[in-house]
């Protein structure tokens, strides 16, 4: 591919680079004169007389190919073969996604193209998750693949549910694809490197942000949209009452998608966000695969397979809260409630940070807890027994 703007995807390219520059305008300027290489070799005084943009608008479109950014990212994507560039008029662009109302004006891909062709379906939740977040989203992925082994796994490779669905989805031979917050030379969170390189090398990664752009909060529920676009549904596994997976909910409903919500328990703050989704008739209270499936009746699928309760393996471990240490306890039902580092541990539960390290020790040789880059949680097979 060319780095000219007489190529659609570099002259996209060029256009998505001009500040203020947004999908609908573009549309609007190329419906006007003709195509992207109409619009970017148009003097600045034709684009504001007849595009009606500003005046400084229309002479940074007329600049945009000799922009520096748009140059720099021209020869990060020459250094970069393996990166393909697509926008709205590419073959091979999702079909889904382009029929939302903003779709990115590009969009980076390492992978498989020909993934989001298949069923998609968005696994989102909390990063902090909980053991029971962390087990149900494991099963109903593991559902999905018993009935519908051609489906595609899609998250957002953060901490907490997304990693949870991308891992569950390969472990059961699914593909998968991560929509990433930041470009793709910059992976997000860095605990989840090789991750992604499985992804990359059995499924796609794919992003809109250019490629040096590193994952800011600012770029998360940009992002979001992206992975409600590409799927048939939303399965929002586990979310506090302000998670970043509410938004894509709504992006979902905006974008016409099925919204689905796994209920939790009424005391859990990490439920909070699925069960008023539930209760507001948002999202579809899904207890299986089979709630999702069957509002796909075109899709062909083998839903006999899906048992309606799955044992969870390895066997559930009960712990006898009153034969540990008080310090031990307090550490346990914090995490109960969601994942935390050890500072945060430390200012939860006001323990000092010394006792706090202690316990984690302790507790990981146990087989209680686990550490997954710098935050602890429940090993999934864990369940307390009451004091006596």
């Amino acid at each position: 591919m060319t780095p000219s703007s007489d190529s659609p995807e570099y002259g996209w390219l060029a256009l998505s680079l001009v500040g203020g520059l947004g999908f609908k305008t573009i549309r609007k300027l190329q419906e006007r004169f003709g195509g992207v290489a109409d619009v970017l070799s148009r003097p600045a005084q034709d684009l504001k007389d007849l595009g009606k943009v500003s005046q400084e608008l229309a002479l940074r479109i007329s600049q945009a190919t000799q922009a520096r950014s748009f140059r720099m990212e021209c020869r990060l994507l020459d250094e970069n073969p393996e990166i393909r560039l697509l926008c709205p008029e590419s073959q091979d662009f999702p079909t889904h996604l382009a029929q939302i109302s903003t779709p990115p004006s590009v969009l980076y891909w390492q992978g498989n193209l020909k993934h989001l062709e298949a069923p998609c379906f968005a696994f989102v939740g909390s990063r902090r998750c909980t053991a029971y977040g962390r087990q149900q989203t494991r099963r109903l992925v593991m559902e999905i693949a018993e009935a519908m082994p051609n489906a595609v796994i899609v998250s957002g490779l953060a901490r907490g549910i997304d990693t949870v669905a991308h891992e569950a989805a390969l472990e059961h031979n699914l593909k998968t694809v991560a929509v990433l917050a930041g470009g793709l030379q910059h992976l997000y969170p860095p605990e989840n490197q090789s991750l992604a390189e499985v992804i990359k090398a059995t499924g796609a990664l794919i992003s809109e942000f250019p490629l040096a752009v590193r994952p800011l909060a600012r770029n998360f529920p940009i992002r979001n949209r992206v992975i409600s676009g590409v799927s048939l549904g939303v399965v929002v596994a586990e979310a506090h009452k302000k998670s970043g997976a509410n938004i894509t909910a709504a992006f979902a409903l905006q974008q016409n998608r099925e919204v689905f919500a796994l209920p939790g328990r009424v005391d859990s703050s990490a439920s909070e966000g699925t069960n008023r989704l539930i209760s507001r008739s948002q999202a579809k209270l899904v207890s299986s695969a089979s709630d999702i499936l069957e509002e796909f009746p075109n899709l062909p699928t083998d839903a006999l397979k899906i048992q309606p309760v799955l044992p969870l393996s390895p066997p559930l471990q009960q712990v006898a809260v009153g034969d540990l240490p008080d310090s031990h306890h307090q550490i346990l039902k914090t995490l109960e409630q969601k994942t935390s580092t050890a500072d945060d541990l430390h200012a939860q539960t006001g323990l000092e940070i010394g006792i706090v390290l202690s316990a984690l020790v302790e507790l990981e040789l146990m087989g209680l807890v686990r550490l997954h880059g710098q935050t602890y949680q429940l090993e999934d097979n864990i369940s307390f027994e009451p004091s006596s």
